[in-house]
């Protein structure tokens, strides 16, 4: 089955609806022949497994999935991108296999409203889908009100390049551009965030391309907290690769950004000015529009579930996994949200079709790269508890590991990669 485009979807609602016998925006098949719909809402690591887990292990279950997007443009593996270790084609991915091999409905359109009492998802153009369960994967959206002088209009001059989109390009252009001698700043957001490692990940990653590149330049980490995942391996290698390149600035020392002087290329906090030639500010995070907008969130900005089947503990009916969630002792990352969809797939089909949920275990690793090479990994298991997802246990790269084992945790991440963006994608 091909992807449909929100034109032709919407014709082709209109005319099973011409057909159909009675009223409605959507009609189900003949008395005694309807299959149980789930839909789902978001096309990234959480939403695209939960699709190919449901079609492939509970048969007889109509899915549909809804992607604003066409293309997918991994985040999670981006920093490799503007390295310049991974092209642009290596992190961007489609839905059309997905779709026709799994006999998936997919439809590129945004998802706006979510009607929890009607059991009805509600799209841009105003098409309703109806949903026996809703599995909702909407991402982060940014508090871009948390710096003053920062908006969604200054992204594209100051690139987050923190979720699925061409953001990352951008910044990769921004970098190519930048003078040798320049400073290339990030600001890193307070907890909770999008996959902790990643804004460290990101300078290894700017200062590999300009150790080759553009050699006497500097990169700045503007961090709003005074301490960071793995920052003793990290400044290891760091010093090691990078030596006087990478400066870690902490909120203590005047790290927390709080507004920007776009004109002049500032960000500020309260006790420092910091002028740049490439900025990548990274704002503080809560869920996704649609998780907002909908109910599903919560007074912190994140949503809160039920651990063991990922339902909503707002909205019946409704599961939500990924970066949305408010996860517990669980990091935010793909990997989580693999993890996550994997049993939330498993609960969700449970209850569509009858038969008993499978026992899937939670865990999670967040792969990155400093060097060629030379992989870090931080990760954990975790189970479902009254409380939230509770970790059982972790283990992370340790200081003074030898290149065979960097080079092993490398490969491992890569195949992990290869492995999930098969399974969210082919």
């Amino acid at each position: 089955m091909k992807p449909f485009t929100r034109r032709k979807f919407g014709k082709l609602a209109s005319a099973a609806a011409t057909a159909a016998i009675g009223r409605g925006l959507w009609p189900g098949p003949a008395l005694g022949k309807s299959k149980p719909k789930a839909v789902i809402i978001g096309g990234g690591a959480g939403g695209a497994t939960v699709a190919r887990r449901l079609a492939e292990d509970f048969h007889g279950i109509d899915v549909t999935l809804i992607e604003a997007n066409k293309q997918y443009t991994a985040c999670f593996f981006a920093s490799r991108y503007l390295g310049g270790i991974r092209t642009l084609a290596d992190i961007t991915h489609g839905y059309r296999n997905l779709a026709a091999n799994h006999a998936i409905t997919v439809i590129n359109a945004a998802a706006t409203a979510i009607d929890g009492e009607k059991k009805t998802a509600i799209l841009g153009d105003g098409t309703r889908l109806r949903y026996d369960r809703l599995i909702v994967a909407p991402g982060i959206e940014m508090k871009y009100d948390r710096i003053d002088g920062y908006d969604e209009k200054t992204t594209d001059l100051f690139p987050h390049a923190y979720k699925a989109d061409a953001q990352i390009s951008i910044l990769k252009r921004q970098l190519e551009a930048m003078d040798d001698g320049g400073i290339f700043a990030i600001s890193s957001p307070s907890r909770p965030y999008r996959c902790p490692p990643a804004p460290y990940e990101r300078a290894a990653m700017a200062a590999f391309y300009l150790k080759k590149h553009k050699p006497r330049s500097k990169i700045q980490i503007l961090d709003s907290k005074d301490e960071f995942p793995m920052s003793e391996v990290m400044s290891e290698v760091w010093e090691k690769f990078y030596p006087g390149m990478i400066e870690w600035i902490p909120a203590e020392f005047g790290g927390k950004i709080q507004a920007v002087d776009v004109k002049a290329k500032t960000l500020i906090s309260s006790e420092e000015r910091f002028t740049a030639d490439v900025l990548n500010i990274i704002p503080d995070q809560h869920a996704g529009r649609i998780a907002q907008v909908s109910g599903l969130a919560g007074k912190s900005g994140w949503c809160p579930i039920h651990a063991k089947t990922f339902e909503s503990r707002l909205i019946p009916g409704i599961h939500v996994v990924g970066d949305a969630i408010d996860p517990g002792d669980m990091s935010k990352s793909a990997f989580s949200a693999n993890s996550q969809a994997r049993a939330c797939a498993a609960a969700v089909g449970a209850a569509l079709t009858g038969k008993e949920a499978a026992q899937i275990p939670l865990t999670n690793i967040c792969f990155f790269l400093v060097s060629q090479d030379h992989g870090l990994k931080l990760g954990g298991t975790y189970k479902p508890t009254p409380e939230g997802l509770t970790g059982l246990s972790g283990y992370l790269s340790q200081v003074g590991e030898d290149t065979d084992t960097r080079l092993e945790t490398a490969k491992e991440g890569d195949a992990w990669y290869a492995s999930v963006t098969r399974e969210m994608f082919s």
